[in-house]
Order: structure tokens, then sequence, then C-alpha cells
């Protein structure tokens, strides 16, 4: 969540707290209010805040955007008052006019004291963010991630036949490269609703991140459960046609592509990488079309297993300084010139094997395989994710980019500077 709209959040709730902790005995009515109006009337004020306190735990879990959340605590926080009001007897208050006078002015004064002598800026990300706190910022945001997955997982766990939960949370888990925890949500959806083959094929998905794209075993394995329940899911027809490029299988590549491009929105995502891997397919074969499969028992060539680079990597004094055990290291390869999208390889490190040589080869090519061979121009670099993340976050350290063409030979890598972005 945007820091300055959780801090504004934050000040708007904790104003409307105080103003009626303030506001309260001055609004008390006189003696002879009915009681039981007095205990209906509470009881809605605790509903609501319940109500509140759920839609601040739904936002977390992204089922609610950040403009609704502020929209809900807008229109609970008026509820509030006015049960709270309600619940008194339907005499006049006391001191009405001073209750609304202080109503205003106190959030002015609050308002304007911090002004005078707080930060403003410091709750706004791109001028309080600097190299200094960043990696501050960063154990900050990966300590935030941990305890919204912990208020998740503990929810599930009251409601564990909540199939769109667990799902939910297997998605986030694998979107910031959470396998591990994506993996034993996947299960317990896959538990409750075995026959979506989406989720099979997303699970198949997460199988491969933790394999480091390796298809064989696990992956291979939900990607048929999938395919059982939906022979035209395209993103398992994806998988299991790079499981049979990992396998050089070269006919059954093709077929399992083509098919996932027929079945794909033009233009979309989807196409392009079947596309570039069937490109990828032509020029493996020398430019030739497909024909028909190679007699049984005849070598294939090992395309797959040729070396394409061999990287080795030097962290700087300060990265390794701020680097701990839950640090990793990333090599990322990228087409020539896409500074953007899904990369054509990446292959992450335990920080104890960073001074390791990293052999590149065709096989560690992400889904489709596409630009990832002998003469392909590509762009590398290194990257050290001080919480271990895929994504590129303030505190990291990374690389300059090495332009080459495949192969390259011995390549040192050099991840000595801060990433500031």
């Amino acid at each position: 969540m945007n820091p300055a709209i959780l801090f504004l959040s934050l000040v708007a709730v904790i104003t409307v707290v105080v103003v009626w902790i303030v506001l309260r005995p001055l609004l008390a009515k006189r003696a002879g209010a009915n009681s039981a109006a007095n205990s209906s009337g509470q009881s809605n004020v605790d509903a609501l805040r319940i109500e509140l306190s759920e839609a601040r735990r739904d936002q977390r879990l992204g089922l609610l955007s950040e403009a609704s959340l502020f929209e809900a605590e807008r229109e609970l926080e008026a509820r509030v008052l006015a049960e709270s009001q309600q619940a008194s007897s339907p005499t006049a208050p006391r001191y009405k006019r001073t209750a609304i006078a202080l109503g205003v002015l106190l959030p002015v004064l609050a308002v304007g004291g911090y002004a005078a002598v707080g930060n403003p800026a410091a709750v706004v990300p791109d001028i309080a963010r600097t190299a200094a706190v960043a990696p501050v910022a960063q154990t900050d945001a990966a300590k935030q991630m941990d305890e919204l997955f912990t208020l998740a997982e503990e929810r599930l766990n009251k409601e564990p036949n909540d199939v769109k939960g667990w799902l939910l949370l297997a998605r986030a888990k694998a979107s910031v490269g959470m396998f591990d925890g994506a993996m034993k949500a996947y299960e317990k959806a896959a538990a409750l609703d075995p026959k979506d083959s989406e989720m099979w094929s997303d699970y198949a998905d997460s199988a491969a991140g933790m394999s480091q794209g390796k298809m064989d075993g696990k992956p291979i394995e939900l990607i048929n459960k999938s395919l059982a329940l939906d022979g035209k899911n395209i993103k398992a027809l994806l998988l299991r046609g790079t499981w049979e490029l990992q396998k050089n299988d070269l006919v059954a590549a093709e077929k399992s592509f083509t098919l996932a491009k027929s079945v794909s929105e033009p233009n979309s995502g989807f196409a392009q990488i079947a596309d570039n891997a069937l490109g990828d397919i032509t020029s493996r074969r020398g430019g030739t079309p497909a024909a028909v499969a190679p007699p049984v028992g005849a070598p294939a060539a090992n395309v797959s297993d040729a070396v394409l680079a061999t990287v080795t990597l030097q962290l700087g004094p300060e990265a390794r300084k701020a680097a701990s055990q839950n640090s990793a290291v990333f090599l990322i390869v990228r087409a020539a010139g896409a500074d953007r999208g899904p990369p054509l390889a990446a292959k992450k490190l335990a920080l104890a094997d960073a001074d390791k040589p990293i052999v590149l080869t065709a096989a560690d090519a992400m889904i489709g395989g596409a630009g990832l061979k002998p003469g392909a121009p590509v762009v590398l670099q290194a990257r050290l994710s001080i919480a271990g993340q895929p994504m590129a976050q303030p505190g990291d350290w990374e690389s300059a980019k090495a332009n080459v063409t495949l192969p390259v030979g011995a390549l040192t890598l050099a991840v000595d500077q801060p990433v500031r972005n």
C-alpha cells in the first residue's frame, strides 16, 4: 500500500477517535435516557468498528482497492458518529455549541501543528526515499509483507474451506517469488477444488519457479493435471512446450506452442510467447520447418545443454555488508534493447553460492525459451536482493549491464551499484 495513503488514512481514523473521546462528555444527554437505546446504539458502534477492521484487512489481501478503502473508512466513521449520537437519550446535548467548535478546531490545530513542527515530506515515498534509508525501508517493507501474509493465513486457518482465499494467497506469494509458501497454498486450494484447470497451471508455474525453471518432476506432473481437465489451457500448453524444449523434443514442443498460439488472443502476451518459441524451434533446426520426429533411438543434438555463458560475480564490500541470511543473487538475461517485460532467463542463487561460476544454457530459458540461443544479442545483469525478492527494490545492489552476443566466454559482473529506483 502507498505509504502516503496509509499515513493519511491512519491520521483520519486517529483524529476521529480523539475528537470523539473529547466530545463524548459534551454530547452526553440529560438523565432519563433510554437504557435499551443506549445498549442497542453501542452494539451498532461496535459492529461498525468491526466492519472497518474487516475492510482494512480485505485491502491488505488485495480484495479492496485503496480508493475503496478510503471511501469505506469515511462512510463507516460517519456512521460511527451517527450511531453513537443516537445511542443517547433523545433529549438535546448539554454543550452542543462547544462540542461543534472543538470538533472543528481540534483537527485544524492538529494538522497545523504537524505542518509546523513535523516532517510531512517523510510520508511521501519519492521525497523520503534516499540511499541512506533505503535498506531500512526495504526491511520494513519485507516485514509488512510478512505480516500481511500472516494475517491472511490466520484468517484462512479459521475458514479453511475458502478456496478463493487460498488461491489469492498462493498467487500473491508467487508474484513476489515466495514459491515455497505459494506451493503450500496451492496444495490447500487443489484439495478443495481439484477440477480447476487454471489453478493447476498456476500451481505448475510456481513449481517451475521453485525449481529454477526446470520442468521435470513436480512441474510437469501438475501441467499434465491441468491439461487433463482442459487440453487447451494456454499457460499449461506453454509450460509443457517449455518442458519439451528442455527435453529437446522439438516436434512435440512445436505442437504444444502451435496449439497455444491458436487458442490465444491475437497480439496477446501468450501469443507472443508462442510465436517466439516457434521461431526459436525453427532456428534450432537451422532454419528448416518442422517435418517428422527423428527416428527412435537416433541421437538428438543436445542444444539445450550447450554453454552460452559462464558468469562470475564479484560482490562489492558495501553490498556484502548490506546482505543478510535472507539475501539472494539473481542473474537476469534480457534481449538487447528490452529493458522491461519478462526476461529471457533469470537464475536465482543463494548468497553462499554467489562466488561460484554461473553456467548459462538454453535450458535456463523462461517460458518459450526464445532468444536464448547462439548468435543472439543479449544484456546480462546481476542483482543482490537484500530481502531475497525477485523484484528490484531500493536497498538492493546491482551490476552494470553487459551487452554481449551469445555464446560468450568467461564474463565477470561487479555487483557494486545501489538500486535507487
